[in-house]
This record gives C-alpha cells, sequence and structure tokens, in this order.
C-alpha cells in the first residue's frame, strides 16, 4: 500500500501542475519515460495488481464529496461493494 500511495503522491503534484496550466497531458507519469521513480514503482506494484483466480464480480455504488477531485490523501468519492446479481 506504501508503494501504491507513493505513485499516488506522484500522480496528484503532476495534476496539479496540470491544472495551473504549468504542463500539458503529454507529461502524464504514466506514460513511460516521465518520471522515473513513477516507472520504478509501476514495474513494482505490477505483479500485485492482477486479479487473483478466485476474484468475485461485484457491483459499486459511487458517491461524490466535496474538495478538489484529486488530492494527495484520495479522490473525492467513495465506493460501497455489493455482491452481483
Amino acid at each position: 500500500m506504501k508503494l501504491e500511495r507513493e505513485q499516488w503522491a506522484i500522480f496528484t503534484r503532476w495534476n496539479d501542475r496540470r491544472e495551473a496550466g504549468e504542463v500539458g497531458p503529454e507529461c502524464h507519469p504514466g506514460h513511460g519515460g516521465i518520471d522515473a521513480r513513477y516507472d520504478e514503482l509501476e514495474l513494482l506494484l505490477a505483479p500485485h495488481r492482477q486479479a487473483p483466480d478466485d476474484t468475485r464480480r461485484l457491483v459499486s455504488e459511487l458517491r461524490f464529496t466535496a474538495g478538489a477531485h484529486y488530492r494527495a490523501q484520495g479522490l473525492n468519492y467513495w465506493f460501497r461493494w455489493h455482491p452481483s446479481r
């Protein structure tokens, strides 16, 4: 989780700069070759992002909260998960 949060922080810093008009979408760290640490984290996290064999299908309920959409502590929405019918 610590590595996911670190990568998220890199993204939110980029997004703040994009929203301020300092950079464009071509500088998104997820494109690769933009931010070396983001790329390293992508490789480290890849094996943990695979769905396990016993994965269940769920349906989400989405609710938005006030504030900036992308922020270091997380997004401005939350999910409640329900089993799929």
